[in-house]
């Protein structure tokens, strides 16, 4: 939204221009008893740096990473616009209806207002919030004016995010699978651990526990066996060089 300044009109500063249509807000939602809102000050902060990046561009256009530039929100609306001064901006927020349903919408709790000048240009931010976590009052929601249905719009952006639903109860399992029928034999389980605690145990421990014992003879009986076969191998070897000698002495 944006106006010519009147030749005549006399430049507010910054805080000044800030002020007013923060008070001018309040006064509108106050007259239709509504409740005023908070000044929230990192919702002025964003407001600050938007108004200043319209002016850098030289036109008012609505932030695209509001939703998470501002934080703790489960409603967020903002107005944008520039002009010759506050009261001008705020005439012409009221006479337009996106922008006035803003200003005038019940649940908001919190606002953030952030001009900048550009010359004789009046870049103008406001941030409207529900926190995350509060509750709007029933009052203000009966005596607020109707919020048109959401539609595109270029000349400000309101996003709500519905409350969590109640958990739905969980459906009845069907009766032919709710109970399994008895029975004595372990049931198929596609978790590990229940097939390894039913699964019957292989080898049978009988024959583990002979297996064990056949292998847990003495050392000492082991050794003895070995010098056994080693005396007899070196038997043999001792007859066989005996038997080639003898023979080389009746060469000769």
């Amino acid at each position: 939204m944006a106006f010519a300044r009147p030749a005549h009109a006399a430049q507010q500063s910054t805080g000044e221009a800030e002020a007013t249509l923060t008070a001018d807000v309040n006064q509108e939602r106050t007259s239709r008893g509504l409740g005023s809102l908070t000044v929230a000050s990192d919702l002025v902060a964003l407001a600050q740096q938007h108004s200043a990046e319209m002016a850098a561009a030289g036109r008012p256009y609505h932030d695209p990473n509001i939703q998470s530039r501002v934080q703790n929100w489960q409603e967020l609306g903002d107005n944008v616009g520039s002009g010759p001064d506050a009261d001008h901006l705020h005439n012409g927020f009221m006479n337009s209806q996106v922008h006035r349903d803003e200003i005038l919408h019940s649940t908001y709790s919190e606002v953030g207002v952030g001009c900048y000048w550009a010359g004789n240009v009046l870049y103008v931010t406001e941030i409207f919030r529900l926190p995350e976590h509060a509750q709007a009052p029933a009052a203000s929601r009966a005596t607020a004016p109707a919020r048109p249905a959401a539609a595109p719009r270029v000349a400000t952006r309101t996003i709500a995010v519905p409350a969590a639903p109640a958990a739905a109860p969980t459906p009845a399992a069907p009766a032919t699978t709710s109970t399994a029928p008895p029975t004595t034999a372990a049931s198929p389980s596609t978790s590990t651990s229940l097939v390894a605690a039913a699964a019957e145990q292989w080898p049978p421990a009988s024959v583990l526990a002979a297996h064990r014992s056949a292998n847990s003879e003495s050392p000492d009986t082991t050794l003895q066996a070995l010098a056994v076969v080693a005396a007899v191998l070196l038997m043999l070897v001792a007859g066989v060089e005996v038997a080639h000698l003898r023979r080389r002495a009746a060469r000769s």
